[in-house]
């Protein structure tokens, strides 16, 4: 009986290894399966941006985009205290808003139509300095960061800076991405059965993004010069943008390969240098 029994627990464990290998192999075939749906469906998208006539790898079309901001722009202003009480800020805002939009032909003197609905909004929270644009064109300001610039110039520069984050579809090219990464992250799940896989795919793709965004945010200062000086603001105000940034930080904010924006200590001579570098100097006090 004891031979018995051990023989047949012999033939289960073999039994079971097999099915082991047949299931282990079963899963690296459709993790790879998955994965090379997620990297097809990436890199076979395209569109052509209206405005800068680049191709970009990007899923959304601008219809899509301008939905979702809408959509989204009520639930983003709640989360920073609701639209603000200053009434005068919000039409100063909105004068230049409306200034710097009507100056992108210039500075794309090969757009086209500009398919997006772009509003500029101030809000309400003082102690959050921020901006930020969401696709397809609702873009904010809040008080914190309304109260800390001191010309109109300065101004301009946040809102261009923003401005060209929806001109460029950053928000549908991130979007884009990430849904890359959540299908690599879902194939590697289903091809090794543990999540401590996805979890390392997700970590490399948060640092890939980060330094993605910091090509973005590089890409919108010095488009967002062009755009400044086009509609008569001086460029050296996102200079002074910077500073009030590196203020409000107070030297807390993490090393910069850790952070999804360049420090503003370096965005600094960055902007410095493409104003030399375009002759945009000269544009200081044209208004």
């Amino acid at each position: 009986m004891r031979f018995r029994t051990h023989r047949s627990r012999g033939r289960g464990a073999s039994s079971l290894l097999g099915g082991r290998g047949g299931s282990l192999k079963m899963r690296l075939l459709i993790g790879g399966g998955l994965a090379l749906v997620a990297l097809f469906s990436y890199w076979t998208a395209s569109d052509v941006n209206p405005i800068t006539g680049e191709s970009q790898r990007i899923s959304m079309e601008e219809v899509e985009e301008v939905r979702l901001g809408l959509a989204s722009a009520p639930q983003m202003a709640s989360e920073f205290g609701g639209v603000s009480s200053n009434a005068q800020g919000q039409r100063l805002l909105e004068e230049i808003g409306r200034r710097l939009v009507a100056a992108i032909p210039e500075v794309y003197p090969q757009a086209g139509e500009i398919p997006w609905e772009f509003s500029f909004t101030l809000l309400e929270d003082d102690q959050t300095v921020n901006a930020f644009a969401l696709p397809g064109g609702p873009t904010f300001i809040t008080d914190a960061l309304f109260d800390r610039l001191e010309t109109e110039d300065e101004l301009a520069g946040v809102m261009g800076h923003e401005i060209v984050h929806v001109i460029q579809r950053h928000g549908a090219e991130r979007m884009h991405k990430q849904n890359l990464l959540q299908g690599l992250a879902g194939a590697a799940v289903a091809g090794t059965g543990e999540y401590t896989a996805a979890e390392v795919v997700s970590f490399v793709g948060n640092f890939k993004m980060m330094s993605y965004g910091r090509d973005q945010e590089t890409q919108c200062d010095l488009e967002g010069l062009k755009l400044m000086a086009a509609a008569g603001y001086d460029p050296y105000g996102m200079v002074r943008v910077m500073e009030v940034l590196a203020g409000a930080s107070g030297g807390a904010s993490g090393p910069e390969w850790a952070s999804s924006h360049p420090s503003p200590e370096g965005r600094i001579e960055t902007i410095k240098r493409e104003i030399q570098r375009l002759g945009l100097g000269d544009r200081a006090g044209v208004r």
